[in-house]
């Protein structure tokens, strides 16, 4: 017992250091000038799965096919939204073809059996601010995204907290 204690305090320890470490060091700046941005992507990808039998993670591959991406910006509907608002307020284009059976062999390994093509949606948020004249456009959530809308609609400022090495936006306060 007084053995794993020896040995456990300074790993426990040495775990809080580590996760103290981990805490954003944030910077905070106001600004007018901002766009808050959210790039919505469909995209078909094929899986692909060994035919030999064997079941193991690394027996499948992901074969992405056609996609096609649209930005929108401050909640505002883009020209070539197809549909939308969904249920996060976000417009999307219209859908990328549909790989056909050809396209889907045609990168079919040998062993390989195919899964039926998958549309996916994804979507990258992010925020440009005007910082001391220089546009910065950094990653953030859709926490973010959306308070940053809110406040553009109303033409309200935001206060910024930027994250670690200020590579993203953490939070926005809204003045």
């Amino acid at each position: 017992m007084v053995l794993a204690r020896q040995y456990l305090g300074p790993v426990l320890l040495g775990g809080l250091v580590a996760i103290a470490a981990c805490e954003p060091v944030t910077t905070n700046f106001a600004t007018t000038d901002y766009s808050a941005n959210a790039t919505v992507t469909y995209t078909w990808q094929v899986r692909y799965n060994r035919a030999d039998g064997r079941d193991r993670p690394n027996d499948t591959r992901l074969e992405k096919f056609a996609s096609t991406s649209l930005e929108n910006q401050n909640g505002i509907r883009p020209g070539l939204a197809v549909t939308g608002p969904d249920n996060e307020g976000l417009w999307w284009p219209e859908l990328p073809p549909k790989p056909t059976v050809d396209d889907v062999e045609a990168r079919q390994g040998e062993n390989e059996q195919p899964e039926s093509p998958e549309l996916i949606k994804s979507v990258d948020y992010t925020l440009t601010v005007d910082q001391t004249g220089q546009q910065k456009t950094l990653p953030t959530s859709y926490k973010v995204y959306r308070q940053a809308v809110k406040a553009h609609a109303d033409q309200r400022p935001l206060e910024v907290i930027l994250g670690p090495q200020d590579g993203s936006v953490m939070n926005v306060n809204v003045q």
